[in-house]
């Protein structure tokens, strides 16, 4: 039967690809947090009730339900007759329309057509709709990104993602709202369209690579297909668990330092630019990590810092002031981001040739679930038993999720899941 194996698919040459992931990713996160962060704070501050600015964590549900969807993305982007793929097709066209999206309603508001304070229900809807087509589009980004990372190229790929997700988070927050309170949300909107053209730019100036052949001896994309294979199922756990320490503490971590006597400008400074910084630190040591130790390995390290990081907040939480808790708080962003850059680098090996997209969406689904649950777990226990016993939770997850990621190394790869390939149709 025949089958596409790494050697034989044609692939985007490493600079270029690289660019074109960042890209990709800083539009991806900025457009997901100027509506799930900027947004919120635009409509409280000109008087929307607190059970509006709520709904914006509505915004989730795509980016948890993608899944569901993912199959017909995927059998779109990878035609069973044909040999190209068109995941740059598609990927552009969303990002464009998220552009001019964001560029008309930018311009209505700017003619008076529109406004935070009698139009924040009606905004709210046209950003969710944002949220769908971006997070439809992200499909095609991990399936596009699983083509063309072979195994050697997933430490600097992942770094590219999880790099440009950080700068999107400072263009989406910090950025946005300073040109809001400056200039106001519709030019600042509007800017965020032009941006959103002009990190476009990379991956429109390459030629996504054709498959070998014709995908005739693959299965038609399905979650029916991806839930047979035990890769996917392992993978399934595998991203719900390695998420579970960071994820149940960060939502604490804001309080705790306003706890602990930071300000609120403090605090936009330290979810601002430091944040930032740290995440952008530990994604170069998180590249660096996949290339001296690849694999499950690297997820292995990745998480055991995470735990040290957490169970050092656990004992900072209550015995140490409000400067050492910082530093600590800035190690837990660098250990989140490295571990991101792992562990994504570790799960693309897990996605089949045939469906990578869906395979991939589903790894990321799981994680979503993780920071919802997370999150609601970590705050009933900060409330109900104090920080401490939160984040001591979250380094015992972690701590926990190391030993599975220490067991998938023995038992999980590259090369079996390309095995598995064989035959599966």
């Amino acid at each position: 039967m025949p089958i596409e194996s790494g050697k034989a698919q044609g692939r985007l040459g490493l600079g270029a690809l690289l660019a074109a992931l960042a890209g990709i990713y800083v539009t991806q996160t900025l457009v997901t947090t100027i509506a799930m962060q900027s947004l919120p704070a635009l409509l409280r501050q000109a008087g929307a009730s607190l059970q509006l600015v709520g709904l914006s964590s509505l915004f989730m549900l795509p980016w948890a339900l993608r899944f569901l969807w993912a199959p017909a993305v995927e059998r779109w982007r990878l035609p069973m007759d044909r040999v190209q793929r068109r995941s740059r097709t598609l990927i552009l066209r969303g990002q464009w329309l998220l552009a001019a999206g964001m560029v008309v309603v930018a311009g209505v508001a700017a003619a008076g057509g529109l406004s935070l304070q009698a139009h924040g229900a009606g905004l709210l809807a046209l950003f969710f709709l944002a949220a769908v087509l971006a997070a439809t589009v992200d499909i095609a980004c991990g399936g596009f990104a699983v083509d063309q990372l072979t195994q050697d190229r997933r430490g600097w790929g992942n770094t590219a993602k999880v790099g440009g997700s950080y700068l999107g988070m400072l263009l989406g927050g910090s950025a946005f709202l300073l040109l809001a309170d400056r200039h106001g949300w519709p030019l600042a909107l509007g800017a965020g369209g032009a941006a959103i053209v002009l990190l476009s730019l990379p991956l429109l100036a390459v030629s996504e690579p054709q498959r070998s052949q014709a995908a005739h001896g693959f299965a038609r994309p399905s979650l029916g297909h991806a839930l047979r294979r035990p890769q996917v199922r392992r993978g399934l756990l595998l991203a719900f668990a390695l998420g579970a320490g960071v994820r149940t503490a960060i939502g604490m971590v804001g309080p705790l330092l306003l706890d602990k006597g930071a300000s609120m400008a403090e605090l936009a400074w330290l979810f601002g630019a430091f944040s930032v910084g740290a995440g952008l630190a530990g994604t170069a040591c998180g590249g660096l990590l996949v290339r001296w130790a690849q694999g499950w390995r690297a997820v292995w390290m990745a998480v055991v810092l995470e735990a040290a990081v957490l169970a050092s907040l656990a004992w900072g939480a209550m015995h140490l002031p409000l400067a050492e808790v910082t530093v600590l708080v800035g190690l837990l962003f660098a250990s989140m981001a490295c571990g991101f850059v792992a562990i994504y680098s570790a799960l693309m090996g897990l996605a089949s040739p045939s469906q990578p997209g869906v395979d991939f969406a589903l790894f990321q689904c799981a994680d979503a679930l993780m920071a919802m649950l997370g999150g609601m777990a970590g705050g009933w226990l900060a409330q109900h038993s104090g920080y401490g016993a939160c984040f001591a939770l979250a380094a015992a997850l972690a701590a926990g999720a190391a030993g599975l990621a220490l067991h998938a190394g023995q038992g999980l790869g590259a090369a079996g899941s390309m095995k598995a390939e064989v035959g599966e149709s």
